[in-house]
């Protein structure tokens, strides 16, 4: 009777503990790198859609079929965010953990290239207007939640790297730096950032 009370009830309790135990974390440039790829991702994507609005604002019909032309659209917009975001993320955080550097260089110099090539257009055209704070804070608070879904999601796989977990004691991971980031996301819009009184 004794011997059946000293076996665990999971046999593979000891290879979950040892699976989640000793995480240091990864170094602050990994993280740095990996912080860097979230917004390029979310600028580019935001870039391109608003590229999209102006060709078809100048494309724009007769209201025939206003509804189904609604439903397309935001079908289409929906799997392109998805595919131009999501899945980048969901990559870059499996998949593509060993390729963290060269991918956050390359959306760098792809963004740096953008802005010179918009720069040397604009001298031609008027003054474009600047996309307002309300939507850079948005995507700045979806991204945290997609980055924290990924996470929190994947860790508990082996394809998820252990660096990124939360480090036990000492060092940090690209989960340390969500907690973080939620604070300053819902700080930004909390009532005194919003100027808000309470009633």
């Amino acid at each position: 009777m004794e011997g059946l009370l000293d076996k665990p009830l999971n046999p593979n309790k000891l290879l979950k503990e040892q699976f989640v135990s000793n995480l240091t974390g990864s170094s602050l440039l990994e993280i740095a790198a990996l912080s860097t790829i979230v917004p390029a991702v979310v600028v580019l994507r935001k870039w391109s859609s608003r590229d999209n609005i102006r060709r078809d604002s100048v494309k724009k019909n007769d209201d025939a079929l206003a509804g189904h032309k609604d439903g397309v659209y935001y079908f289409s917009a929906l799997v392109i965010d998805f595919l131009t975001v999501v899945l980048p993320i969901l990559l870059i955080f499996t998949i593509l953990a060993e390729w963290t550097y060269i991918c956050a260089i390359s959306l760098v110099a792809v963004i740096s290239i953008y802005i010179l090539f918009k720069r040397s257009q604009s001298h031609l055209k008027a003054q474009q207007h600047l996309p307002s704070l309300r939507a850079d804070i948005s995507s700045y608070r979806v991204s945290v939640v997609l980055v924290t879904c990924v996470s929190i999601l994947a860790v508990d796989f082996k394809i998820f790297p252990r660096r990124y977990a939360k480090a036990e004691t000492y060092g940090s991971g690209i989960m340390d730096l969500g907690v973080g980031s939620f604070v300053v996301a819902n700080a930004l819009v909390s009532r005194q950032a919003r100027n808000i009184t309470s009633m």
